[in-house]
């Protein structure tokens, strides 16, 4: 999982970088360990700026142009130098030598590349070309900022940031070329959609609008849903920040139990699901959320979280709970159990790994500390979705591509 970005003044008075700059702070919730952004100058050079960092800790200060590119993810090789431009990449392609093609003919390459990605590249001849997979499984959005930039981003998010409007989603298998003068669309693939799930559940963050649906309302629908199939009556709920908030006040809304604001932030917001070190996924719980004894000493708690991969986080989470004297934990995940490994670049690691595909539900709760643990069903997924065009490997087993 990736946010890219693109961004492309119609005049080359502009320096752009301090807007892709921001924009990638506002895509970070979709990876920080790796950032990167190319830009290309008045003549037509591409200069690229590539880090081991969160996007905040970017160093820019060298960069001008008026046209350029982003990411922030976990992959080390974006912005990756074209001969005649560079790309960024939401998803995993095996041949990245087709990816040097993607701007001498698009429409071509794209027939070839053999799984779902979504791309945005900047060509030195000032062109930015986007393509979002015909599975729709990785988002793409275009805005602008008025009449003076065109902006292409995983999420309007990055949009908010830079006080850009956002105006449409790119459409599955759609292809997006701008350049100073004018925007043009083609369809290249027909549509079959197939939405990632982890996107609505736990990836986008809860200010955007993905797959023309609101994220924050969605989640509040399945906090609701949660409460319809598990109505558990204790004397607060407390939701997981920042992703599962919604999911509580659902929850709460529906059942009228008191929710409570449970824990409190140190530091930069962790997503410990993106992490590859053991250590941090168990520093991160204490580092994004300190519990807050008020909130919970004495009490029973509902406490919802957005997934559950290895249940390091939440038992530690737990832990702290009890530490500061909960009186009973009952676990409520806002998602289907996570079974098997994603092959299109979402974080979700192996089947051995994942102790929902491990262990039955009395295990894990006992091996979480928890009183109770509940997933939402796959049916309340689809309820609160409304349609079942959707990506569900991680949790059946049964990829679409």
């Amino acid at each position: 999982m990736a946010g890219i970005l693109g961004i492309l003044a119609f005049d080359d008075v502009w320096n752009v970088s301090r807007f892709l700059y921001y924009g990638l702070i506002g895509l970070q919730h979709r990876g920080y360990s790796r950032s990167g952004i190319a830009i290309l100058n008045k003549q037509r050079n591409i200069f690229t700026k590539l880090e081991n960092v969160a996007p905040e800790d970017l160093e820019i200060k060298d960069l001008n142009g008026w046209a350029g590119i982003g990411y922030a993810g976990i992959r080390n090789k974006y912005p990756m130098t074209l001969d005649n431009g560079a790309i960024v990449v939401d998803g995993i392609i095996d041949d990245t030598n087709i990816l040097n093609q993607v701007i001498k003919e698009p429409e071509k390459i794209i027939d070839e590349i053999k799984k779902p990605i979504s791309f945005i590249a900047i060509s030195k001849e000032g062109q930015l070309i986007a393509y979002r997979d015909e599975l729709g499984l990785k988002p793409l959005s275009i805005g602008g900022f008025g009449f003076d930039l065109a902006v292409i981003s995983s999420e309007p998010t990055s949009m908010l940031v830079i006080g850009a409007e956002f105006k449409r989603e790119i459409n599955p298998g759609e292809l997006v070329i701008v350049d100073k003068y004018h925007i043009e669309s083609k369809q290249v693939r027909m549509s079959r959609k197939s939405y990632c799930t982890i996107e609505y559940v736990y990836q986008a963050r809860i200010d955007s609008i993905v797959n023309e649906k609101d994220i924050y309302d969605l989640r509040v629908k399945i906090g609701e849903e949660l409460a319809l199939e598990y109505p558990i009556r204790t004397d607060s709920v407390i939701g997981v920040p920042e992703t599962a908030l919604p999911f509580a006040i659902g929850y709460s809304r529906k059942l009228n139990i008191p929710l409570d604001l449970g824990f409190t932030r140190t530091g930069s917001p962790i997503r410990t699901m993106l992490s590859s070190d053991a250590f941090l996924k168990v520093v991160g719980v204490q580092l994004k959320l300190n519990p807050i004894k008020s909130a919970v000493k004495g009490k029973r708690i509902i406490l919802i979280d957005d997934s559950m991969v290895t249940g390091t986080t939440l038992k530690n989470t737990i832990f702290n709970l009890r530490k500061l004297g909960a009186k009973e934990i009952h676990v409520l995940i806002g998602s289907p159990k996570l079974i098997s490994q994603c092959p299109y670049g979402v974080e979700v690691p192996e089947e051995k790994e994942l102790i929902s595909a491990n262990l039955d539900d009395e295990k894990i709760a006992r091996v979480l500390g928890a009183d109770s643990i509940h997933w939402l069903s796959l049916e309340g997924l689809f309820r609160v979705i409304g349609h079942r065009n959707l990506c569900l490997g991680c949790m059946t087993k049964k990829y679409p591509w």
